[in-house]
């Protein structure tokens, strides 16, 4: 709090959310980020449900349409750092509107696709704007919420993600039986289009990106006053020239900032790999262990369950700690050894599902949390250029990890020999983290020595 008040005394923006009680226009802004990352996860997933119908119409093989699969992730990596770097050039507002019309708009070009190589493209298209969506929606989130709810709000803007994924299959079952497969997809281009629309009188900008220009203080006053009436015509804005400065990746890479980025990349990217790799594979290792087909599918759902439980526990976590690294470290360290021990589980489905259920609250808990840690990591000015960019590395992960999962089964790994490699990514980005919470604890010893000298 005192590093948000400036040096006469006022209050800045930061200061004055973080002091306020969450007004109705923070709620709205969070309820339509959590909304936009629903129909972002509906539409990511809609591919999935859709495949056999298409596969079977246009013979097309499962080869062929991992191909659509890919082009729809390769095009949320790119447009995660696209979009990302926009987001602090133009402001988040209006690329989270745009990028919620994009991914509906290409939608309905997949509702009209003639032939498989439409398809691919217009899948690909969609999926820059899947991507970078994201960015833009964390950014905006956590410059809403106040400093001791922050993590927990945009994790739980994360959950929105797999809520739209599981609603997609409760939906499109009963419509691709009615109306068919390109129902699915128009629906996947109403519900954004109409979102898109709702957002333009109701979503406000971030205060905190505004704030970073001395012009358009009015607006900042404006929309302060929905905050913190009181105190809201006092609000200084001081904006510093580095804040000034053009973003760009680049300057994720200078003194400050170099090494965070570096870290939360390759924990990202080393998480992701893991998590999309147990989610695809963990129903074939159990099947192979001489589980059944039944209690295979409740591992994956113990797994993906574990995860909510687990994120909200380290989101909760992270609002409180002092250092939220440490704990997240921990988190990857435990996971590593639930991982370990589930490869020794044996043929009891309980003991496996129990152990799965562990794995899933410390992996995929940890994973949908560091993503809320990066939110805090980076400064307003650099905050949608770093997010995105660590959000495109770490999706690469989550391209690949599950291409190595199978091509190792294929090789002939054993299961319980590919949950003890699995180790080895969780307790990577263990020790990543917990170098990155012992460097930043000695920065902030640093900077205290220094103003202790100064004074």
């Amino acid at each position: 709090m005192k590093q948000a008040i400036a040096r006469d005394g006022a209050p800045t923006v930061e200061a004055l959310i973080d002091a306020a009680p969450i007004s109705r226009l923070q709620i709205a802004a969070i309820v339509l980020c959590v909304l936009a990352s629903v129909l972002d996860g509906f539409d990511t997933q809609s591919i999935a449900f859709v495949a056999p119908a298409i596969s079977a119409q246009w013979s097309v093989s499962q080869l062929e349409f991992g191909f659509v699969f890919s082009a729809t992730l390769l095009g949320s990596v790119i447009g995660s750092a696209v979009f990302g770097i926009m987001a602090d050039r133009i402001g988040r507002r209006r690329l989270i509107i745009a990028t919620t019309a994009m991914f509906g708009l290409f939608s309905a070009a997949c509702a009209l696709a003639a032939n498989f190589e439409q398809l691919l493209a217009f899948r690909f298209l969609g999926g820059l704007g899947m991507g970078g969506l994201i960015p833009n929606m964390l950014a905006l989130a956590a410059e809403y919420a106040p400093r001791r709810v922050r993590a927990t709000i945009v994790t739980g803007v994360l959950w929105g993600f797999p809520f739209g994924a599981v609603l997609g299959g409760i939906v499109s079952a009963p419509l691709l039986e009615q109306a068919g497969w390109r129902a699915i997809f128009w629906l996947g281009a109403a519900a954004p289009a109409l979102l898109a629309l709702a957002m333009i009188p109701l979503m406000p900008e971030s205060l905190r990106y505004l704030s970073l220009d001395p012009g358009k203080r009015d607006q900042v006053v404006g929309l302060l006053r929905r905050i913190a009436p009181e105190r809201a015509d006092a609000v200084v804005i001081e904006a510093r020239q580095a804040e000034r400065a053009r973003p760009g990746v680049t300057q994720l890479f200078t003194a400050d900032l170099a090494v965070p980025t570096v870290i939360l990349s390759i924990s990202l990217f080393l998480s992701l790999f893991l998590t999309y790799a147990l989610i695809n594979w963990v129903p074939t290792l159990l099947t192979r262990s001489g589980l059944s087909m039944s209690s295979a599918i409740l591992g994956a759902v113990a797994l993906n369950f574990g995860g909510i439980v687990g994120s909200a526990f380290f989101s909760w976590g992270l609002d409180r700690v002092a250092r939220p690294a440490l704990l997240l470290a921990a988190g990857y360290g435990a996971a590593a050894g639930m991982i370990a021990l589930t490869s020794l589980g044996g043929g009891s489905p309980v003991v496996a599902l129990t152990l799965l259920l562990l794995c899933g609250v410390f992996q995929i808990g940890a994973q949908l949390s560091l993503t809320a840690y990066t939110t805090a990591i980076f400064p307003v000015r650099l905050r949608g250029t770093g997010i995105g960019f660590v959000q495109a590395v770490g999706r690469t992960g989550s391209l690949i990890g599950p291409v190595v999962g199978g091509l190792l089964l294929s090789l002939g790994v054993q299961p319980n020999e590919m949950l003890l490699l699995s180790v080895i990514p969780a307790g990577l980005c263990g020790l990543a983290l917990l170098l990155l919470g012992a460097m930043r604890r000695s920065e902030r010893g640093s900077q205290a020595s220094t103003m202790e000298e100064r004074q």
